[in-house]
């Protein structure tokens, strides 16, 4: 018995040693192009990601430099037309003009990027 028992230790053994081998051969070829895949499409989205947090944090710091040069001008004026003035001025209006600002800057770089790319692609 003792001898069977040593005997199918050693076989499981060597048998599973080289399985492992086996079956990261056998594997590997099938596992690559998905991690590969994987991998540049996290790159992506989080390329994406990067553009998106930064346009809001683009948005945020304008509209609050906006609001505040809102409420610094209005210090200096008297009550009553301050009250006649916040009835024509919306209350989301840094948000409106920093959008405005944006998208208009966002434009501005994607069109000198193609103008670029254009001149690159020609030369």
């Amino acid at each position: 018995m003792p001898f069977l028992l040593g005997f199918l230790g050693r076989f499981f053994l060597r048998l599973f040693a080289g399985s492992g081998k086996f079956l990261l051969g056998f594997l590997a070829p099938l596992i690559a192009p998905l991690m590969t895949f994987l991998g540049s499409f996290f790159k992506k989205l989080g390329i994406l990601a990067l553009v998106v947090a930064a346009i809001a944090v683009a948005i945020n710091v304008l509209s609050a430099a906006i609001g505040s040069l809102f409420s610094g001008l209005t210090g200096g004026l008297p009550d009553d037309l301050l009250i006649i003035g916040r009835m024509l001025i919306p209350s989301n209006i840094p948000y409106c003009l920093s959008l405005l600002v944006v998208a208009r800057v966002k434009s501005l770089v994607f069109y000198w990027v193609s103008r670029l790319s254009e001149k690159l692609i020609h030369t």
